[in-house]
């Protein structure tokens, strides 16, 4: 059988990518998955939060077009954790608090929802939060989610499933191989053919389309997150603070998800430590005391690392390597924020119903550059 078109990845993107595909009038569309269940690797390590915060304008389009996708997937679901409107607060003081100031005209320009707060307003709301410096400002915005990817993908795929989606889950990529007429794709141990592939595999995406002679200029680098035990209940939304980078999101009433780790070098996708190190451990705790005196009995429940892929201008790489073989990837750390539409629209693409020049995957040469952080606000 040759497939309409196969999307290898079963993260957020891909996920999303293959509900589109189905939706669009794909007749026979295969989704690839090398985990036993979606969303399992970089997506199910993420942070989770959705924010309009984001600099780049397409990105904020991408935002708001993934909360559509979000809120579609929780009402068809019935799974509340799909996405959770916690709101967050971000603190900032000194130069920083220069940062937020800027992005008050744009918020407002756009409609978005937000308030700019003062230290005693934010302890007088959070009184958790009660070790912030002299000067601390913060910007509310009460609109942002945190948004749970492995059910996400579990909703759009199981819906995909009822369209004609066939899935295959356990089943690794190893080669693809692009030939005039279809492309060739063992995995698992089988072969597959399809007239289109979508490779969607986050950062293991440029192993793959080597494996089919091409290269792309995709770096992975590390992220560190912790789950921590307090030692009583809390009230905070999600909060990030500038200074630091440390993000907190509420994850139950006596525990917080909890992040700043991020290894800005090269690692290797199949080879790195899945673990946070000691120093990420010791770091975290640290800025949480910073912050508040729940720090002061706060315990380590777990500590993980994923990875999120670099790319030089920090934007995903999305479109055609030959006329059937297409690559999105790139989530520069905020892939799950974006990746509902990012997903939909590489479908689009893949199928010829779309494109978007600007992030062809062949605009950069696959050379090394700088890694750099894609959630910030410049």
């Amino acid at each position: 059988m040759i497939y309409d078109l196969a999307i290898i990845g079963g993260g957020v993107w891909g996920s999303a990518a293959a509900q589109e595909a189905v939706r669009a009038g794909g007749k026979s569309v295969l989704l690839l998955e090398k985990g036993i269940g979606l969303a399992q690797e970089s997506s199910a390590k993420s942070g989770g939060i959705l924010t309009d915060l984001l600099w780049h304008p397409e990105d904020q389009e991408f935002v708001t077009r993934s909360r559509v996708l979000y809120r579609e997937a929780r009402e068809l679901s019935g799974d509340a954790s799909v996405a959770r409107e916690f709101g967050q607060l971000t603190l900032a003081e000194r130069e920083y608090a220069d940062q937020l100031h800027r992005r008050e005209a744009d918020l407002s320009a756009r409609g978005v929802r937000f308030e700019m707060i003062g230290k005693d307003e934010i302890e007088r709301r959070y009184p958790n939060l009660d070790r912030l410096r002299e000067g601390t400002v913060g910007m509310w915005t009460p609109d942002d989610w945190h948004v749970n990817p492995t059910a996400f993908a579990q909703a759009v795929v199981d819906r995909a499933r009822e369209g004609g989606l066939t899935l295959r889950a356990g089943c690794r990529a190893e080669t693809i191989h692009a030939e005039d007429q279809k492309v060739v794709i063992e995995a698992g141990g089988e072969r597959f053919e399809a007239a289109r592939v979508l490779v969607s595999a986050g950062t293991w995406s440029r192993k793959l389309v080597r494996t089919a002679g091409f290269d792309i200029a995709m770096r992975p680098y590390r992220v560190q997150l912790s789950s921590l035990q307090l030692a009583q209940p809390h009230a905070l939304p999600i909060v990030w603070h500038l200074q630091t980078d440390v993000y907190m999101v509420p994850e139950g009433p006596q525990n917080i998800l909890a992040g700043d780790g991020t290894r800005l070098w090269e690692h290797d996708p199949d080879d790195y430590q899945q673990t946070g190190d000691d120093e990420f451990r010791m770091n975290i705790a640290e800025r949480l005391l910073d912050l508040s005196s729940l720090g002061d009995s706060a315990g380590l429940r777990s500590s993980w690392a994923g990875l999120g892929g670099a790319t030089p201008d920090r934007r995903p790489l999305l479109g055609p390597l030959t006329e059937r073989l297409f690559t999105a990837c790139g989530d520069n750390g905020i892939g799950v924020m974006r990746g509902p539409a990012v997903g939909e629209l590489a479908a689009r693409v893949a199928l010829g119903l779309a494109e978007v020049p600007h992030l062809r995957p062949d605009r950069f040469p696959p050379t090394d550059f700088e890694i750099r952080p894609g959630f910030t606000l410049d």
